[in-house]
């Protein structure tokens, strides 16, 4: 079974966390630290590899990156 788009999220973040195995998909990534200010470019990044579209730094919200769910909903669920 290939893992899917959020699944890659998921396991990069839970990789920078070894203390976690899960995250809730409304668990507010930004407010538990789970990605800060330093790891919020790679996030984007990895983000983009797995949809395989680039993401434009000026048009970021950040609302779109505060949990697996809003990342799931805004970068991986078809419109």
């Amino acid at each position: 079974m290939t893992a899917t788009g959020i699944d890659e999220v998921r396991t990069w973040i839970l990789k920078r966390h070894p203390e976690r195995r899960t995250i809730d998909a409304e668990e507010n990534l930004i407010q538990t630290r789970l990605v800060d200010s330093l790891t919020f470019v790679e996030l984007v990044y990895v983000i983009e590899n797995a949809t395989g579209v680039e993401i434009d730094f000026d048009n970021i919200d950040i609302q779109d990156f505060q949990t697996l769910a809003a990342i799931e909903k805004a970068f991986f669920v078809a419109a």
